[in-house]
């Protein structure tokens, strides 16, 4: 269990701004914060798209854009709570055409809910769970 003094094994974040950023992807994911395009077009296609999101995990280091960083952590329990509640929205999304990502272009539900589980799975990882 991640808790707010449990030490990352990689990258800079402290477990309450992973919390937070986790929170922020899942925003952007059901439409309720908008992000800019990347212009990175390759990877709205076929074969990079689908391997980005079902196939290679998430590296290490790899940077994020500023909306993936825009709130600030608050109280750890809370924001726990939150994110819990912002998957189980996302998951309970009909299928249908969800919002762009900023790397991958437009996305079905299904697929931000694929991109989401292996982003916070790597997260977790990051902090040894």
């Amino acid at each position: 269990m991640v808790t707010p003094a449990t030490k990352p094994n990689w990258g800079s974040f402290d477990a309450p701004r992973m919390l937070s950023h986790l929170i922020d992807s899942l925003l952007i994911a059901l439409g309720e914060t908008s992000t800019q395009s990347l212009n990175r077009t390759m990877f709205q296609y076929f074969p990079l798209k689908h391997l980005v999101i079902y196939v290679i995990p998430f590296p290490k280091g790899v940077p994020t854009t500023p909306e993936f960083l825009a709130t600030a952590p608050a109280e750890f329990e809370a924001d726990r709570r939150r994110l819990l509640e912002l998957m189980d929205r996302l998951a309970d999304l009909p299928r249908a055409m969800g919002p762009p990502h900023p790397l991958l272009g437009p996305l079905t539900n299904d697929e931000w809910n694929v991109l989401q589980s292996k982003h916070i799975a790597h997260h977790l990882k990051q902090f040894g769970c």
